[in-house]
């Protein structure tokens, strides 16, 4: 630790001494509502770690204080603004690839050496809130579609290695998250992203960074270098991803938990 820098045992010891305009969530993930809900109530603005909530019972709680303390608020959706998937969004948004049917989205990464409580789901909260919470939001930033139902499996408790969740979205998309800690150790990069978008004039591919473009005008690979910036953006005033569409995207994942852990098809209501 810098020695320059003080320790604080208790969190709220040091929003009372400090002060700040803003403070930055990170905690274990089950105590991220907490804590966020204790710097809303003190008028703080907040950008937490996803998910910002790990039960829909803690979701409501941070709702109601982030609306009711009017502070501003941003979680770490960072993954939007890669540069391939923010520039892919905006291909997809253009039409490149016409009438979005279909979308698949993967989330691979390395396990590594992690902390012990990834393997109590009170204190990590799931991989598929964890993990597959990015996923879930590509499919909603390419397709713009509300989803109408879920139906999710996983395997492994300790916590869960692997999930597939198939989702119905308004409008007839159809659209599946495939999440494993299984990549290798030996693998060049701790993580594997992808998306495929299926339309009716095209499909368009990423993965590994670039953009790969099918459609009537060719095949094309395209490597994007520039997107906005998440975390300055929001340092600039801005609300570069709403309150609203932060609690959707939360509350989707923790249904598609629940149906993972239930093994039952979920209506999610809009």
């Amino acid at each position: 630790l810098d020695p320059t820098v003080p320790f604080y045992e208790d969190y709220r010891t040091m929003l009372d001494e400090t002060k700040p305009e803003l403070a930055v969530v990170s905690p274990v993930f089950g105590y991220t509502s907490e804590v966020i809900a204790e710097c809303a109530s003190r008028g703080i603005s907040v950008f937490s770690e996803k998910p910002v909530a790990t039960t829909l019972t803690e979701l409501s709680r941070v709702e109601k204080a982030i609306k009711n303390s009017g502070v501003r608020f941003c979680a770490m959706h960072y993954l939007r603004y890669s540069p391939a998937f923010y520039e892919g969004a905006r291909m997809v948004a253009a039409g490149e690839i016409g009438e979005l049917r279909m979308i698949t989205a993967q989330k691979s990464y390395k396990y590594g050496t992690r902390p012990s409580w990834y393997g109590d789901r009170s204190l990590y909260g799931g991989t598929i809130p964890w993990v597959g919470i990015h996923a879930i939001d590509w499919i909603y930033h390419f397709s713009g579609k509300k989803f109408l139902a879920v139906s999710a499996e996983s395997i492994g408790d300790s916590p869960e290695m692997a999930a597939i969740c198939k989702f119905r979205l308004e409008d007839g998309v159809i659209a599946t998250v495939n999440l494993d800690y299984y990549r290798p150790s030996a693998a060049p990069t701790h993580g594997d992203d992808r998306i495929r978008c299926v339309g009716t004039k095209g499909v368009l591919e990423i993965r590994e960074g670039n953009i790969h473009l099918l459609n009537g005008q060719g095949s094309q690979i395209i490597t994007p270098t520039d997107a906005p910036e998440l975390f300055t953006e929001f340092l600039n005033g801005n609300e570069p991803i709403s309150p609203e569409e932060i609690f959707y995207l939360t509350r989707v994942a923790l249904l598609a938990r629940e149906s993972a852990d239930t093994q039952k098809e979920i209506r999610i209501e809009n």
